[in-house]
């Protein structure tokens, strides 16, 4: 009765569905894939079968043991290919099945080849501080790369990304440990993880304590040519291998200690136009750890500022010769052609300083507009002996704090003639005495002509609108006014013991041209006329 039931059901057995899990395109070695066969209608005792076939060769049923509806499969390199299932009834010597299900592929392949993993710098050890760059190489392969995975030990993972490359920027001691990588390839369209890389080992140690970098001499600011001393040194320091030195982070120079120190005070001297130069300069030291030669901290950096020495002065005279005759002013003017906002200016005499007041002298300094001092005025207002001699000056310019002197100028010669000062002092005496003289003479005789006019009688005859000027002499009646015999007539007449008054008259020069017409007088001779043979009238004194 059962079989007579199923019959029908068994002509009509259709075909069942066949599934993977998971549903990969591509397999690893080593991954488990689930077959599942479906029968249509829900589950009954149903038989179920599956079938293998590779490339064209004839299918061949899987062992099956269980004859359950799904098949427990282990990817294997060589056992790609395609699969079918059945499921079937089964009654005494009877067996109907259903038909062949469609197949499904299985297509096992080798995983991506292993990458490798380095690190940058290539070290064993590592300071606290420094960085660490981890890079994932990929072999050569027909699958395109699509990302990359970094990994600690453990399976910790750090980094799944695009790059290639992670950083470990500022390492400490609890970034030591092992380092993996692996990456990502697509091939079938399945995303497929590499094996991981070898593993790389990162240490970190904790540095020294910084040395310290001092310099000497010290100077807020230094002159070209000068020579200057770095002294780098540290007291407590772990084993210290050599000592370097750098100026704008660039190494300039290394020495290594003769035996590992765990203290040292190494010196470098930078001197000469080369080697002197402005910029930050700093120093560490440096120890070998396996094959390495680890720097350890930098010192604090120090910068160095350079300056050109101030340009050489000009001395100048005045009076330029350099001769000046004693006690008459002597100027020596210091000049420099640079601007600069404090200045010091200093004068030699034979090669000593002189000191403002010294031989009676003066320093004044002239200010440009500009605020900058350019020229000093060394002013001696008497030039004496002592001022004889070699000249020369220089000056101070203050530059961030520092004088920094220049070179001294040309010498110049000063000469002081002290013969040709006492003749010209001689002649002022004689010329200031004779004036004062010739001054106290024309008052006398002013006064005494003044008295004289009061006892002058009027002439007879008169000069209208004229004036003489009168100079009285007493002489003696029988002689003239330059004491020879008077050749006037009549004066023999005058009698003796009288007292005569001779003038000297001086008449203008309009009166004598009237009487002299043909005798036109020289320029010198144009405002007077000297009457030289006048008589006079004889008077007596009167009674008192």
């Amino acid at each position: 009765m059962a079989l007579t039931l199923l019959l029908p059901l068994m002509a009509r057995l259709p075909a069942p569905t066949l599934s993977q899990y998971p549903g990969y395109t591509v397999y690893l070695p080593g991954e488990r894939v689930t077959l599942t066969c479906s029968a249509p209608g829900g589950e009954l005792d149903w038989i179920y079968r599956f079938f293998y076939q590779k490339g064209q060769q004839k299918p061949r049923v899987v062992q099956h043991p269980s004859e359950g509806p799904q098949l427990e499969l282990t990817a294997e390199k060589g056992k790609s290919g395609r699969y079918t299932c059945v499921y079937r009834w089964q009654e005494s010597s009877r067996e109907i099945s259903s038909r062949n299900s469609d197949s499904v592929s299985i297509t096992v392949t080798d995983p991506p080849s292993p990458p490798t993993l380095s690190l940058s710098p290539p070290h064993q050890l590592y300071l606290t501080g420094e960085s660490v760059w981890l890079t994932c190489s990929a072999p050569p392969s027909d699958h395109t790369v699509t990302g990359f995975q970094f990994s600690r030990a453990a399976g910790q993972i750090i980094s799944s990304d695009n790059s290639d490359t992670h950083t470990l920027s500022y390492v400490t001691q609890t970034d030591t440990g092992s380092y993996t990588c692996a990456y990502w390839v697509k091939p079938s369209g399945r995303r497929m993880k590499s094996a991981e890389s070898p593993a790389v080992s990162i240490s970190v140690t904790d540095p020294d304590l910084a040395p310290q970098l001092s310099v000497s001499p010290q100077q807020p600011v230094y002159i070209t040519g000068e020579a200057v001393t770095l002294t780098c040194s540290a007291a407590r320091a772990s084993t210290v291998s050599g000592v370097r030195f750098f100026r704008d982070h660039q190494k300039i120079h290394s020495k290594e200690l003769p035996s590992p120190r765990y203290s040292y005070i190494e010196s470098f001297r930078l001197s000469g136009g080369s080697g002197l130069q402005a910029g930050v300069y700093s120093c560490e030291s440096w120890k070998t750890v396996s094959g390495r030669e680890m720097p350890l901290v930098r010192s604090q950096p120090i910068s160095i500022a350079l300056t050109d020495s101030p340009p050489q002065p000009v001395l100048e005279l005045d009076p330029p010769s350099g001769a000046v005759s004693e006690g008459l002013p002597l100027l020596i003017i210091c000049t420099t052609s640079r601007n600069a906002r404090e200045r010091r200016f200093h004068f030699y005499k034979d090669r000593v300083e002189i000191i403002h007041g010294d031989m009676g002298s003066e320093i004044s300094t002239t200010e440009p507009g500009t605020g900058s001092m350019n020229v000093s005025v060394l002013s001696i207002p008497q030039a004496g002996p002592n001022n004889t001699g070699e000249f020369t000056c220089g000056y101070e310019e203050n530059v961030g704090g520092r004088w920094i002197p220049s070179s001294r100028s040309r010498a110049v010669n000063v000469t002081v003639n002290v013969t040709g000062t006492a003749s010209h002092y001689t002649r002022d005496v004689l010329l200031t005495t004779g004036g004062i003289l010739f001054l106290v003479g024309a008052i006398a005789a002013l006064i005494c002509y003044c008295r004289r006019k009061k006892r002058v009688p009027k002439p007879q005859k008169s000069t209208k609108g004229y004036e003489p000027r009168v100079c009285a002499r007493n002489l003696h009646p029988a002689h003239d006014n330059q004491g020879s015999k008077a050749r006037v007539p009549g004066a023999e007449q005058v009698e003796q013991g009288s007292e005569v008054t001779y003038a000297l008259m001086e008449f203008p020069a309009l009166e004598a041209q009237a009487t002299q017409p043909k005798n036109k007088p020289k320029p010198a001779e144009a405002e007077h006329v000297l009457y030289s043979e006048v008589v006079t009238t004889h008077t007596r004194k009167a009674a008192k």
